[in-house]
């Protein structure tokens, strides 16, 4: 698996698009165990990187691309999600850095160091039903043989089924448990469309 500036240009695209769709479930479900505005949230960002990329000459380095649309969700997409989501991109800058392309154990580290990124700046762990939840599986499903879509869907299964112990939706307890964390859903979104550039 390989991942090119380019590649993951379309990938982000695709998400905005993908995202504006499933707006409302997100919203919806962030009522349920949160505070109402993932869903306007993360289209308020992924609409902001879609202005930022559409009709661009494609990037050539990952590094580049990744800080641009790391610093535009962290200008635009409020509450928590925006510094969290705005993290794995700045961290994927960092590791990526004058790259065109990534894979083997390069892609690897970039999403490793996303990963810890996020756990570092949300004070979370695996378990608690937030959006590492998704990501980590993910991250790891890079260097093994399982397709990175059934790892997706394993994973939201898990979560799903957690309590939530982190963040806003802890305050929720017991009835978390059998909802889907929104963080996660639009984890997957985004992780689905760079799988999608991942298998060619």
């Amino acid at each position: 698996m390989k991942l090119t500036a380019e590649a993951l240009q379309q990938a982000l695209l695709n998400t905005a698009d993908q995202i504006e769709q499933q707006k409302d479930e997100l919203t919806d479900l962030d009522r349920e165990i949160g505070d109402g505005d993932h869903g306007i949230n993360m289209s308020r960002g992924f609409q902001a990187v879609k202005k930022e990329l559409q009709g661009k000459d494609p990037f050539e380095d990952l590094g580049e691309l990744s800080k641009l649309v790391g610093m535009t969700l962290i200008k635009t997409v409020g509450g928590a999600s925006g510094p969290l989501f705005g993290t794995v991109f700045v961290k994927f800058a960092s590791k990526w850095n004058g790259k065109e392309t990534v894979e083997g154990d390069q892609l690897y580290h970039g999403f490793r160091e996303a990963v810890e990124g996020v756990a570092a700046r949300g004070k979370s762990q695996t378990g608690q039903k937030t959006m590492l939840d998704v990501w980590e599986p993910f991250t790891e499903a890079l260097m093994g043989e399982e397709p990175l879509e059934t790892v997706i869907e394993n994973a939201l299964a898990d979560t799903k089924e957690l309590k939530a112990t982190k963040g806003r939706a802890s305050y929720f307890g017991d009835a978390t448990k059998g909802v889907q964390d929104p963080g996660a859903l639009s984890s997957s979104i985004l992780l689905r469309q760079i799988a999608e550039v991942l298998n060619g």
